[in-house]
């Protein structure tokens, strides 16, 4: 069974374009024979992440992250190998054999309960007049209902219970995924009771949790799935899996607060809008958002609670370097009411229309209080302490120090309070707790590279072999472990040699059982340096082969028992530990 897993994943690699499957989240460039971006697993400022088609490695020489298709699948999508390997295979068309023939694990039953609640909920929708009714007045058709998804749970309270149950499935696992709850005597009861259901999937489409919306009168009007062994809230986007392909070709996402803002945004051709469900924007989502776009808009309702939501989604979201827009829309409006009074245009007109976050700050401010009151001032100085750069508080100063009450001097009232504005901001900086949304890159540690564990004659032996025309004879040398000068040299060297003859496969470094020397030769192998030509590899070949000799006579002096020569060599391998041939 090792072997077919061996061939399948080596096909599965054959036919991955990891280019193509890492350009969805990154913008890369091409370079030489790689494609270089930022890194999407640190705040990268300059692209220190490298991709090789050649090799199907991904390396990052700033934060450390590297490897194959299958570890980006797996880092990417937080799932284990063997949920990394069936994504692959979906993609590239690769049948998985039976890996394990014995009981499902738990995550796989888990997905089939869920599937079977799903299938539930759909069945139920089918008859229940009053969700159809409800749906109607909406205005969703039939194509919206199947994009989407939607179901009802019966007012029944133990309909999806007893359905689970005939189904052969644990109701103490479906109490794990918010789909029944225990009561006194033992038995379980329905979480979810004459509400329309939304379904929630991240974003590769896998079926997590659920969202149910009442229908009729009764409390609370929504309920959300807490976290779940599959969901976790602070990490899932609602419509995240539709609209990731629209992001990504926008460069932007839209978000706004609920089910029904989300589809009503789809159904008005705003088909980048995603949502947070049960929680506020989290770090995680803002992460998740990173991986798709640039840009972000806010699309909140204007009440206090949805202009509280939107500064602080903004904020976090500018932290991330990404670029915020806020777009609050009218009191009372929602994307669904907007969408059914004045339509799509009207939707779209709402999200080009997003104004920068200080836009917002200072808009929301001079609506509360005016230049006349004691607690502008206060609060007009936190609100500039959050400019981005220096252009943008420039831009806001002078106005704002012009309206100084008492002060004629419009420069020295500017001067006075960009002092203000600097000693918040110096204040802000030293709050307890407080911390930037991702870790400056100073505080990073540099990737040690191979370079710092070879000699230089070392390096160009290994190096040589990834050059078309010095594979070969180089390849003769790099196996030859007695030539190399450095305890981790030798043991690549052993492991070239148990490979034996140059492979013919292009991939022929996945073949490699000792991970620690093929992430160092793939290190090599995506080094950023000039072309190697064969007077390199002769050099460096001369001088190991010299400085072998040199160590083998120095060697037989020592055998043959001069004690005064021991000594001294000793001392002047201690006082040389350490250096480097160039």
């Amino acid at each position: 069974m090792a072997g077919e897993l061996e061939r399948v994943k080596e096909e599965i690699r054959r036919r991955s374009d990891l280019v193509e499957l890492v350009g969805h989240r990154v913008s890369l460039k091409k370079a030489g024979k790689t494609w270089k971006g930022l890194c999407p697993f640190h705040d990268d400022k300059n692209p220190s992440f490298i991709v090789s088609p050649e090799y199907g490695h991904y390396r990052c020489w700033s934060c450390g992250a590297k490897g194959d298709v299958f570890n980006w699948v797996m880092e990417t999508q937080r799932v284990d190998f063997i949920e990394a390997l069936r994504i692959l295979a979906r993609e590239t068309g690769v049948e998985l054999p039976q890996f394990n023939q014995g009981e499902k694990s738990d995550s796989e039953e888990m997905e089939l309960a869920m599937a079977e609640a799903q299938s539930f909920f759909r069945e139920q929708l089918r008859s229940e007049k009053t969700a159809l009714h409800y749906i109607e007045e909406r205005g969703l058709d039939q194509s919206v209902i199947d994009h989407w998804e939607i179901g009802y749970a019966p007012h029944q309270g133990e309909a999806l219970a007893v359905r689970l149950k005939k189904k052969g499935f644990a109701l103490a696992t479906c109490q794990k995924l918010f789909l029944v709850e225990e009561d006194q005597r033992g038995g379980y009861y329905d979480r979810f009771r004459s509400r329309l259901m939304f379904p929630i999937r991240d974003e590769r489409g896998r079926l997590v949790a659920f969202g149910g919306r009442i229908i009729g009168a009764g409390n609370p009007k929504y309920i959300n799935s807490s976290d779940t062994p599959l969901y976790s809230k602070s990490r899932v986007l609602y419509g995240m899996d539709k609209a990731k392909e629209s992001i990504s070709k926008e460069d932007q996402a839209v978000l706004v607060e609920g089910y029904m803002d989300v589809i009503a945004c789809h159904r008005a051709g705003v088909t980048q809008a995603v949502a947070s469900l049960g929680t506020a924007l989290a770090e995680d989502h803002v992460r998740l958002l990173k991986r798709w776009c640039s840009k972000v808009v806010v699309l909140y309702d204007s009440d206090d609670a949805g202009k509280k939501a939107a500064d602080r989604a903004a904020a976090m979201i500018s932290e991330a370097g990404l670029v915020a827009k806020i777009s609050l829309l009218a009191p009372g409006e929602d994307p669904d009411t907007l969408l059914k009074t004045k339509g799509a245009g009207a939707v779209k007109v709402a999200v080009d229309q997003g104004i920068s976050p200080m836009d917002f700050r200072m808009a929301m401010l001079n609506e509360k209080l005016s230049a006349d009151d004691d607690s502008y001032w206060t609060e007009v100085v936190q609100v500039l302490a959050t400019a981005e750069t220096p252009l943008e508080l420039q831009k806001y100063l002078i106005p704002v120090s012009a309206q100084y009450p008492g002060i004629s001097d419009r420069q020295a009232a500017a001067k006075a309070l960009e002092r203000m504005v600097q000693a918040e901001r110096k204040r802000l900086k030293t709050v307890v707790g407080r911390r930037s949304y991702t870790e400056p890159e100073e505080s990073l540690e540099k990737v040690e590279s191979i370079a710092s564990k070879l000699v230089g004659s070392e390096r160009v032996l290994f190096r040589s072999i990834f050059e078309p025309g010095l594979r070969q004879h180089a390849w003769q040398f790099a196996k030859f472990s007695p030539l190399m000068q450095t305890d981790k040299a030798q043991s690549v060297a052993q492991v070239l040699a148990e490979v034996g003859e140059l492979p013919e496969a292009e991939n022929w470094l996945n073949l490699l059982e000792d991970g620690e020397v093929k992430d160092y030769l793939f290190e090599l192998a995506l080094e950023s340096r000039e072309p190697i030509g064969i007077r390199n590899l002769e050099e460096a070949v001369d001088w190991l082969t010299k400085e072998k000799v040199r160590r083998e006579a120095r060697e037989n002096l020592v055998d043959h028992g001069d004690e005064s020569l021991r000594a001294f060599l000793n001392k002047r391998k201690e006082t040389n530990k350490g250096s480097k041939d160039y």
